[in-house]
């Protein structure tokens, strides 16, 4: 539901029975069954904006290399700004990132960088723990991110870069 961008569409909820709905599709949600028949159905269509069959944005956008970031320490009262800007709350094994995180594509790290900079921790210089994710490491089972901090080692010096001007 995350890897399609439904507000670009015109559909204003990632909710499987709202985006059925808007395909023409009526069903029982929550019964497993027939939520599949409305993924099934779902992927089976085009967007109704950019007219990209929806299976091919899907394997476009899964593909991506994707940012999660964490908003360690975030102040208590800036939890529903981060809800709201589509955070949600992350209880990792690790103790550092049990915080707010969202998964982003690279082109809108920066964007979020700035804003987490001056919205949420007021101050030019910030420490925010990132996982680069690729297709393996988001879909495995093995879950084994520690290589991509190897492979994607200019990244992540860019993402330092832009935390800390």
């Amino acid at each position: 539901m995350y890897d399609v961008d439904w507000d670009k569409e015109g559909i204003s909820s990632r909710k499987l029975e709202y985006i059925a709905y808007k395909f023409g599709f009526f069903h029982e949600g929550h019964r497993a069954i027939n939520d599949c028949l409305a993924g099934v159905h779902l992927l089976a269509q085009k967007l109704p904006k950019s007219q990209v069959p929806v299976l091919k944005e899907l394997l476009t956008q899964s593909a991506a290399i994707r940012f999660k970031l964490y908003a360690v320490n975030s102040p208590y009262d800036s939890k529903e700004l981060l809800k709201a800007r589509g955070y949600r709350w992350s209880m990792n094994q690790n103790p550092k990132y049990r915080a707010w995180s969202i998964e982003l594509n690279e082109d809108k790290v920066a964007e979020e960088i700035n804003y987490l900079r001056s919205s949420i921790y007021s101050t030019s210089s910030i420490n925010i723990p990132v996982e680069i994710l690729d297709a393996h490491s988001r879909f495995s089972s093995t879950n084994n991110k520690s290589n991509n901090y190897v492979k994607y080692r200019d990244k992540l010096e860019w993402f330092q870069k832009l935390c800390t001007s």
